[in-house]
């Protein structure tokens, strides 16, 4: 069992969502989400505004274009690299679940100056990605005022 983490970033902002990272995973392991951090960079709207976040499962990774990450160990002692794969900043978006299925399992809608931090209060909170090839996590904004980056980190284990 490892701890890992990963960056969000998403440049620039639109109106519809687009995902600032995507937790792919393999058929070996799972991953268990149990911390996602988020805000908001660059120049400032000249009105209020703000960001909406959706944090939801995907079933496929068909059609997705993103940046590939490496996920960094929390511990470096840990004998294993990361199982499931990281994307961040797509340009092109994958489908994702229906409602009922994992779709906005965590929403928020952020002011433009904030951030924000969820954690899960025990392991029984933890957001679950099965050992399914290609299906997983993905955590998307969007704002149809703020348009310069959106950024973060999650933090995940596999076991």
């Amino acid at each position: 069992m490892a701890n890992f983490t990963a960056p969000l970033l998403n440049a620039p902002l639109t109106g519809a969502y687009k995902s600032a990272g995507v937790l792919i995973q393999a058929a070996t392991r799972r991953s268990m989400l149990y911390e996602v951090e988020i805000g908001q960079t660059g120049s400032l709207s000249t009105t209020d505004c703000q960001v909406q976040w959706d944090l939801s499962r995907f079933g496929t990774t068909v059609g997705l274009a993103a940046t590939a990450v490496v996920s960094s160990p929390l511990d470096t002692a840990d004998p294993t690299a990361a199982t499931s794969t990281w994307a961040s900043n797509a340009t092109v978006e994958l489908t994702y679940t229906t409602a009922g299925n994992g779709l906005s399992l965590k929403n928020w809608g952020i002011n433009q100056r904030g951030s924000y931090r969820w954690r899960a209060l025990d392991d029984n909170d933890n957001i679950i990605a099965p050992a399914t090839a290609l299906q997983g996590i993905g955590i998307r904004a969007l704002s149809s005022s703020f348009t310069s980056s959106v950024v973060g980190s999650i933090s995940f284990v596999e076991r």
